[in-house]
């Protein structure tokens, strides 16, 4: 395994904290791991810095405001050296969450999320369909979502890190 910046548990502990609520304050995170506040700031800066933080987000459930529905399309294109414009069509795509470059029967594994099965076939046709390279599709519908991390569990870091 390649760890482009070596983690200490303090830092592994911040980025624990900020997983579990990153609306906590730097004063909030420095009570709880015992040290100061200007700690934890030096330390989320530079973890920013170097990439290890991308942002800090906030988890909205979808059903909630109106998109109960989860699909995830197999997707299979020209492969070649304009590749690279079908990740930035996706990226354009605002019903698309997720592109997953894949091995196997798919080149992508992409999840998109609708209002309805009417507006999912509406995705796939006027928008799938017309990805640059698109040969073929396959559509799974999610019937629900009983797992959804969104974080990296800490301890399992730690062990790569003493490993």
């Amino acid at each position: 395994m390649i760890l482009l910046q070596p983690l200490d548990d303090m830092d592994l502990a911040i980025l624990q904290s900020l997983q579990q609520n990153a609306r906590a304050s730097y004063q909030e995170i420095a009570s709880r791991l015992g040290v100061s506040r200007v700690t934890v700031y030096e330390r989320v800066r530079k973890l920013v810095e170097s990439g290890v933080i991308e942002g800090f987000h906030v988890r909205i459930n979808a059903r909630r405001i109106g998109y109960p529905v989860t699909a995830i399309v197999g997707l299979s294109t020209l492969q070649g050296k304009e590749a690279y414009r079908t990740i930035e069509e996706f990226k354009k795509l605002p019903e698309v969450e997720e592109v997953h470059v894949v091995t196997g029967r798919y080149d992508y594994l992409v999840k998109v999320r609708a209002r309805d099965n009417e507006d999912l076939q509406r995705i796939l046709l006027t928008k799938i369909d017309q990805i640059h390279g698109f040969q073929r599709a396959e559509t799974m519908i999610a019937l629900s979502s009983p797992v959804e991390k969104c974080g990296i569990d800490m301890g399992r870091v730690a062990g790569d890190v003493e490993e």
